[in-house]
């Protein structure tokens, strides 16, 4: 990385850029599919598709969130939850919550070096591998429906994020 002055300006670097815009298509790339294979069809369709472009459209409205939560809702209420396609739902609520994290802190006409990406890809990756692993166990040792277990685990999963936000929640405010 060099500085070459240019005359009359700040001195331009040698980075490789990319625009802003292209986590918001990114963001798309992965949300679409999950919703035409993750919510049942009738207007829950309709409704994530909204989600997905209001999301992209103003990022502050904190709409990629509730899409996330109708997709994972819409993926318990629909029978026969435990198959792979969880495994995608698993994978791709996680990066569209990591995506949608970028897309506030990212306006779109900016210009974003994507080395300043890899702690969180690294993170991704690295909360991914046992994540899936423990999916697929569920998916093989389950039994057939796994609905059961699914929903032993699920009631963990919240208890363990109540305990880990409960402290924040209850913390006063300073004087």
């Amino acid at each position: 990385m060099s500085a070459r002055p240019e005359f009359g300006g700040p001195p331009v670097l040698d980075v490789a850029t990319v625009p802003g815009w292209s986590l918001r298509v990114l963001f798309v790339a992965i949300a679409l599919p999950l919703v035409l294979v993750g919510v049942p069809g009738g207007p829950w369709s309709a409704i994530a598709t909204l989600l997905v472009g209001v999301a992209v459209w103003r990022p502050r409205w904190l709409t990629a969130w509730v899409l996330l939560g109708v997709l994972v809702l819409s993926s318990l209420i629909e029978p026969g939850t435990a198959s792979p396609r969880l495994l995608a739902l698993i994978a791709g609520a996680h990066a569209l919550h990591l995506i949608a994290a970028w897309m506030l802190v990212v306006p779109a006409a900016a210009r974003l070096q994507p080395a300043v990406l890899l702690p969180s890809l690294r993170r991704f990756v690295l909360i991914q591998v046992p994540v899936q692993a423990a999916a697929v166990l569920l998916l093989v040792f389950g039994g057939g429906t796994g609905e059961p277990v699914l929903a032993v685990v699920s009631g963990l999963a919240l208890v363990a994020l109540v305990g880990m936000l409960l402290p924040a929640l209850i913390r006063r405010s300073p004087r």
